[in-house]
């Protein structure tokens, strides 16, 4: 269904700066039959819909497996794809999906994180403990999803945070005498080591904060 002009040239059929016949496609450095780049826009977003279905958490289908699914032999020409999909598709950090979709989840999960995120609301540090988030049904997996949608904050340990957490918490510990230490932004924020050290190892992630030793940090 597609070719290079490079390849062509070296077979000695088409040189590179000769028009091409009527009727093909270019697709970057791609020559390709209208017929096959119909069939892969067809079977592009049914793949989509079908790994939907299949992998509910999921983010969208990998670019890479829409590549071999395809069998096209360019990563680029599945970026096309989505380019000329009409806005039927979507590519985000590598995955493809349709515009406006995000993680489906069951009722049940989609009322516990409704909870969680009340939860949070209200004090977006009040993370559960874990043995909650399991009671509830909250698993790894949906956690990790429900954070890739931006509907919570995930730090290592499985501590949940509301997503304006690091604003909140920047705000409080900037008022302190800086440089400062993990128990003095602890006691300033009002929450436990559980949920400070991977907080300010976040906000260290993202440049927030700075650590100065062994054991003080200051706020940018």
């Amino acid at each position: 269904g597609s070719v290079t002009r490079a390849r062509l040239a070296a077979l000695g059929i088409l040189d590179t700066s000769a028009a091409l016949p009527d009727g093909l496609l270019t697709v970057g450095e791609h020559i390709v039959d209208p017929a096959a780049w119909q069939r892969w826009r067809i079977a592009l977003a049914d793949a989509v819909d079908e790994h939907r279905a299949a992998a509910p958490l999921e983010p969208g289908l990998p670019a890479k497996a829409a590549q071999q699914l395809l069998g096209l032999p360019d990563a680029r020409l599945v970026d096309a794809l989505v380019r000329d999909s009409g806005g039927a598709l979507v590519g985000k950090d590598g995955r493809i999906t349709r515009p406006g979709t995000g993680p489906s989840f069951t009722e049940a999960t989609q009322r516990a994180l409704d909870d969680v995120r009340k939860r949070l609301e209200a004090d977006p540090l009040a993370a559960p403990d874990v043995p909650e988030l399991v009671e509830a049904g909250l698993t790894t997996a949906i956690l990790a999803a429900a954070a890739k949608a931006g509907l919570v904050l995930r730090l290592p340990g499985d501590v949940i945070l509301h997503p304006s957490a690091p604003d909140a918490a920047t705000a409080t510990i900037a008022k302190l005498d800086q440089p400062f230490t993990l128990s003095e932004a602890r006691q300033a924020l009002g929450t436990t080591r559980r949920v400070a050290v991977p907080l300010l190892e976040h906000l260290d992630a993202i440049g927030r904060t700075v650590r100065v030793d062994g054991s003080r940090r200051r706020v940018m």
